[in-house]
């Protein structure tokens, strides 16, 4: 039986494609907890004054740091838009490095690295990344952002960028996708903006996800340079949500994504976090329950929109670190012909960026309670010594079992034989009573059956 590996690439419940059967469980998909009542970076600085806010939040494992780029301007009537860069020790308190690279105000005394004079300062840039795949260091850093300083001709649309060190930017001389695209060119598009870009690991390429009408087009590049012709993968349901902007990312055998949407009800005009999922990183779905990531509360700063970074999410510790945008103001005004008018809680300030956290892999998980519940997963080939899970059970059990082809319990790995897990942990290792390991069982395929009573679990994998 030709069978997938399961390796060191954990196994989440974000869809169900590894599961063959399932008893008196439940599948929950978890919202990620925010930190704190404030953002964790917000403009200050006399050169932040812009309404809105685009950002990057990676965590720099060589440099250990992390590390935002992010758009401000609006200093002076004839400013748009910089991008900035600040860092950060613990991804929660920021400081602006004094870069001393382009002028503002007078003074280089800032941390601005994409300054308003290019492109008459009309751009903003969703993604900023490291690059593990390039090995050429001078493109260590990847972007890829908006430019509309040439509305209505050929010059408007999605520039890319690269950069040794993140702080000093090549930009691309023409658009990589055109929001006019020249009759009888090879030029792509047309595209609007709300863009973002991958690096899928897997698949060692670039992936650009970008702007249609209506739907989320997707466009691939092994070198950064040459794009396919963007396609749909993504459409709205119906004509009250849009499908704003949307992010992907590699996370153990599967793709992940974070979307924003807009309901554009007149009375609603908000943008949430939702998750979506892919096993190929071509076919897209969304993941039902609530948002990832919902709107703050009355009184609160995130109040009415939710905007996603261009960055994947950050493991740090035991937990996931996923930084978005955030304001108190609608998407737009708020018809005055409503009864009862809403339009007064428009809150001019600018975006901030907020932080909300999530259990490492908690993205879903299936549980069960008192009364017991299984599943037991489609055959794997085994590709590891030991068995790992990340599980809640501190106040119930969780016991594995492994099957043969014919799913019949395998001698010495039965349920039984499992020494029972009763803790909560993100990678708790399965043990068997005389000790066994999984070397002697990698040459058949093997599902496996998890019995859980009172308890959670999110992932497993084998190390």
């Amino acid at each position: 039986m030709d069978c997938p590996a399961l390796d060191h690439r954990k196994r989440l419940f974000v869809d169900m494609d590894d599961v063959e059967r399932q008893e008196n469980v439940t599948r929950v998909f978890h919202q990620a907890e925010k930190y704190g009542t404030h953002p964790v970076l917000k403009q200050e600085a006399p050169w932040e004054q812009h309404s809105g806010m685009t950002a990057a939040v990676i965590f720099d494992a060589e440099e250990q740091i992390f590390k935002a780029w992010y758009m401000a301007g609006h200093y002076a009537p004839e400013c748009e838009h910089v991008q900035c860069l600040a860092l950060s020790p613990d991804g929660i308190h920021w400081e602006r490095p004094s870069l001393g690279i382009h002028e503002a105000l007078g003074s280089k005394d800032n941390n601005i690295v994409i300054p308003a004079t290019h492109h008459e300062g009309q751009d903003h840039w969703e993604t900023m990344l490291k690059d593990p795949l390039d090995p050429d260091p001078a493109r260590r850093y990847k972007a890829i952002g908006w430019s509309s300083y040439d509305w209505d001709g050929p010059r408007s649309g999605i520039y890319s960028a690269t950069s040794p060190d993140g702080i000093n930017w090549s930009h691309s001389p023409d658009p990589i996708f055109r929001y006019h695209p020249r009759p009888g060119t090879g030029d792509l598009g047309p595209v609007g903006d709300a863009q973002s870009m991958m690096v899928d690991i897997e698949r060692r390429r670039y992936v650009a996800f970008l702007r249609g009408v209506p739907e989320r087009l997707m466009s691939t590049s092994e070198d950064f340079v040459h794009w396919s012709p963007p396609r749909p993968f993504l459409a709205p349901l119906n004509e009250e949500e849009a499908l704003y902007n949307n992010t992907g990312f590699n996370y153990g055998a599967h793709y992940l994504g974070i979307l924003t949407h807009f309901d554009k009800r007149p009375r609603q005009q908000t943008q949430v976090l939702r998750l979506l999922c892919s096993r190929d990183g071509e076919r897209w779905q969304r993941v039902p329950g609530e948002p990832l990531v919902g709107l703050g509360a009355v009184g609160e700063w995130d109040r009415f929109q939710l905007m996603l970074s261009g960055a994947p999410p950050i493991a740090v510790g035991d937990k996931l670190y996923i930084y978005y945008r955030g304001t108190a103001r609608r998407h737009a005004k708020i018809p005055r012909e409503f009864d009862p008018p809403i339009a007064e809680d428009q809150d001019p300030g600018t975006m901030g960026i907020g932080l909300a956290m999530l259990r490492l892999d908690g993205f879903a998980s299936i549980n069960a309670s008192f009364d017991g519940g299984q599943i037991t997963t489609r055959p794997f080939a085994l590709a590891g010594d030991e068995l790992q899970v990340n599980a809640k059970a501190d106040y119930g059990q969780l016991t594995v079992e492994l099957l043969d082809e014919e799913g019949h319990p395998i001698p010495g790995h039965t349920a039984q034989d499992c020494v029972a897990i009763a803790e909560d942990g993100v990678a708790v290792p399965v043990r068997w009573r005389d000790g066994r390991d999984l070397r002697a069982l990698r040459e058949q395929p093997v599902r496996l059956r998890f019995a859980l009573h009172n308890a959670r679990l999110y992932a497993y994998w084998c190390s």
